[in-house]
């Protein structure tokens, strides 16, 4: 489809290289710098008889190629749009429309070769000679894109080399649409500017890896770089059969790295007594190493050390070294914890103090609900709270709340809201948009200094910047909040227009939300109606009511195989995603083990798990090898029609049971009350068969699919997941005693009514028998 659309081509911008020189060179320099052509500067000296001569002579010299190591391998790397964006399409509008597409560049990488391939269309009323697109990297001109009459409403494609020098750490592409319909008498924001950007175009990198040196001050570099915007993949190394003090140290590693990469995601792939290629942690005890390992030192204490790997040379291993596994775990500990204190190839680690237990609800990542929380600390930025323009992006402000946070009937979450900007000069229809999750709360007109509002705002005076500044007491409705919540604050300023052919105005308006505004989620109870696998997909909860899964206890068969260990890495890698902080006091127990397991909330993962076979018959569903058991609720979630017209709550009480044999692949998920302790929660990550595992992890990672995760079973059949709710259900957490009689009556308005006329009629008896009483005082008192 692409290859006939029109494709430009411009010349190479003026001062750089042809483009196989300047590759050729800047790679050279790359090996020079990792000491892999130390011959390259004597070659250097010898005329060149072509553009590539310098490279090829130093590759052909009889004492080079005795000398050097193999060129590292250059990787083609192709970012499009709507990866990077999130959009289909890149709006351009208005006579200076712009966007900015954001991407990333390892700084153990070097870009040796970039190329810009815009897909794009624009209107057929622009002016070819005064119109065009102007792109940037970082701020430096690449390239314009021409506007010819003849192609306008076409599919075009326009192609050109950037300087690669431009591009390290956080890139940013700038695109500047300047746009004009007519010679005179213009109209700035005409619906006839625009053009718009294909989310299918695409920048082709050419990436090099580079040699760094083996530096603990570098942590969490190379393992993890915060430049680099993919999922993070980090083996994670063991022996044979790693024990369960090495597993619970390789839980905490992974909760760091998990929370480290944020938004990208983390898989952790597990090796077993094998060094794969790319970057790795190993943990290493004595006697409990991985072959290729073998020949270090025994601990004398615990320790971290970083070298190259045997088996990659451009790949760096962190080594987690002590006497036997406690000592392992503290080395995690002091990773996830102390490592702005670490420097050099290896260090020791010594006995500190250990952190307190976390309370609950005090995650990072989380609102407080001790306090009301001012945007300062919600905000990623305070220039993340300022936007300038007629029609700025809006202002995005993220918030997590405990999934068990109860807020039946409240009258909403009270957000005390600041926020200024430059009065208009006259009465408009500029106004400020309020919405939560894209949906709207309310809407506030954005007036001049001297105009007169509503009641409900303080107006203050216009401070020195120039900006008029207004506070607002917003009451956000409950039941628009989820557990991931999103507030947006979009400013809209009219554009004044003064008459035909008169100065427009200048695009010089600022605004801002108030890094001072405050949202109270203080005073709410916490409960919840469980099982529930969405609480679990969405926030890891209830294992993250505490932040460092002290109630925890990840339960793995006696010798876990390797899908085991990469699902129980993966699952903790979210946790600390959820919560901002590593799980360093997670358990980690077998099967029979009950005594660790009560009094917990138990994470079992296993196609084998004794456990679940033990207790099958209380749970909503099963798989064991070709077998596979269903149970069907009596009303379904999703149900909405009862006898009074109500949305009525799911009933998961099992009507029947279905079991199938088969030898297709399943992989299920189950949630149910923990048959050790009461109020505790159980979550199980099975399969038919261990290798399928990995379907739940990828179900997890695809959000189309995970937010359909829920109830207390899910069937993971490749792309296909269907939940259910079945089997019994509890509560966790408490309620004051009137929200919590209220709450249980709102299921049964037949029960209600029932009660409301009994207590009529004992407040009429009553209200008789005392009337009754005073008539007959008064009688005997005649």
């Amino acid at each position: 489809m692409t290859q006939s659309f029109p494709i430009r081509r411009p010349a190479p911008p003026a001062g750089l290289l042809p483009r196989t020189q300047w590759r050729c060179t800047l790679t050279a320099l790359a090996l020079l710098a990792a000491g892999l052509i130390p011959s390259l500067v004597a070659a250097a000296d010898t005329p060149a008889a072509g553009k590539n001569a310098p490279v090829a002579r130093a590759a052909s010299a009889p004492a080079a190629a005795a000398d050097a190591t193999p060129a590292p391998l250059t990787e083609t790397r192709i970012l499009t749009f709507s990866k990077m964006t999130g959009l289909k399409t890149v709006p351009l509008r208005t006579s200076d429309g712009h966007a900015v597409v954001d991407f990333g560049i390892r700084r153990d990488e070097i870009v040796t070769h970039a190329v810009l391939r815009l897909r794009y269309t624009y209107s057929p009323a622009l002016i070819a000679t005064q119109s065009h697109i102007k792109l940037s990297m970082n701020g430096e001109l690449v390239g314009v894109v021409p506007i010819v009459k003849e192609d306008a409403g076409k599919k075009l494609v326009y192609e050109t080399e950037i300087d690669p020098r431009l591009i390290t750490g956080f890139s940013k592409l700038g695109l500047n649409f300047i746009g004009h319909y007519t010679n005179e008498c213009e109209d700035p924001i005409h619906s006839s500017l625009w053009a718009d950007i294909s989310g299918t175009s695409e920048i082709i990198l050419s990436v090099q890896k580079l040699a760094t040196a083996n530096d603990l001050a570098s942590l969490p570099e190379p393992f993890f770089d915060r430049y680099d915007n993919r999922r993070l993949q980090l083996n994670f190394i063991f022996a044979d059969k790693p024990s369960r003090g090495t597993l619970q140290a390789a839980a905490v590693t992974a909760s760091w790295f998990g929370k480290l990469a944020g938004y990208r995601g983390a898989r952790f792939p597990a090796a077993l007594n094998s060094l794969p290629s790319g970057h790795g942690i190993v943990f290493a005890p004595n006697g409990e190493r991985p072959a290729a390992l073998a020949g270090l030192p025994p601990a004398t204490r615990p320790g971290i050390l970083v070298m190259t790997s045997p088996v990659d040379p451009s790949a760096k291993l962190l080594v987690l070294l002590g006497r036997n596994s406690d000592d392992i775990r503290h080395a995690a500990i002091a990773l996830s914890q102390g490592n702005l204190a670490m420097s050099g190839t290896q260090v020791t680690v010594t006995e500190g103090i250990p952190a307190a237990p976390r309370a609950a609800y005090d995650a990072p990542n989380w609102v407080r609900l001790d306090r009301p929380m001012r945007f300062a600390e919600l905000a990623d930025s305070p220039l993340a709270l300022q936007v300038q323009g007629h029609e700025p992006p809006p202002i995005t402000i993220n918030l997590r709340i405990p999934p068990d946070l109860f807020t039946w009937r409240s009258k909403g979450i009270p957000l005390d809201l600041k926020y200024r900007y430059s009065p208009p000069s006259r009465l408009s229809e500029s106004r400020l948009t309020m919405r939560i999750n894209n949906e709207l709360v309310q809407a506030f007109n954005l007036t001049s200094a001297n105009t007169t509002t509503e009641a409900t705002r303080l107006r203050l005076p216009v401070l020195d910047d120039g900006l008029q500044a207004v506070a607002q007491t917003v009451l956000i409705p409950a039941f628009k909040l989820g557990i991931r919540n999103s507030l947006q604050y979009g400013f809209s300023f009219t554009y004044l227009k003064e008459g035909n052919c008169r100065d427009g105005q200048v695009d010089d308006i600022s605004a801002m939300i108030d890094a001072d505004s405050k949202i109270d989620f203080s005073g709410l109870p916490n409960f919840a109606e469980m099982p529930n696998l969405g609480f679990f997909v969405t926030s890891g909860f209830p294992f993250t009511k505490y932040a460092d899964l002290a109630q925890t206890v990840v339960v793995l068969a006696d010798t876990p195989a390797r899908a085991d260990i990469e699902t129980m890495l993966a699952l903790m890698g979210r946790m600390g995603e959820s919560t901002g902080v590593p799980a360093t006091r997670v358990r980690i127990a077998s099967s029979a083990d009950e005594t660790a397991l009560k009094d917990a909330d138990l994470l079992i993962i296993g196609a084998t798990q004794p456990l679940l076979r033990k207790w099958g018959t209380q749970l909503p569903a099963g798989v064991l090898d070709s077998m596979k058991r269903v149970s069907l609720p009596a009303r379904p979630m999703g149900f909405l029609f009862d006898w009074f017209g109500l949305n009525a709550k799911p009933d998961p009480t099992i009507i029947s049971q279905e079991n199938i044999e088969g030898a297709g692949p399943l992989a299920l998920m189950l949630g149910f009350e923990s048959p050790l302790t009461p109020e505790r929660s159980v979550v199980a990550v099975t399969a038919s068969r261990t290798g399928e595992l990995v379907n739940v992890l990828d179900a997890l990672d695809d959000p189309v699919r995970a937010a359909t995760i829920r109830g207390s079973a899910a069937f993971v059949r490749g792309e296909q997941v269907d939940s259910v709710l079945a089997g019994r259900t509890y509560t966790v957490g408490t309620l004051p005693f009137f929200t919590g009689f209220w709450y249980a009556m709102s299921s049964h308005p037949v029960l209600l009514a029932l009660a409301v006329l009994l207590a009529v009629l004992i407040f009429g008896f009553a209200l008789w028998r005392g009337l009754r009483a005073v008539a007959a005082r008064r009688g005997s008192g005649a």
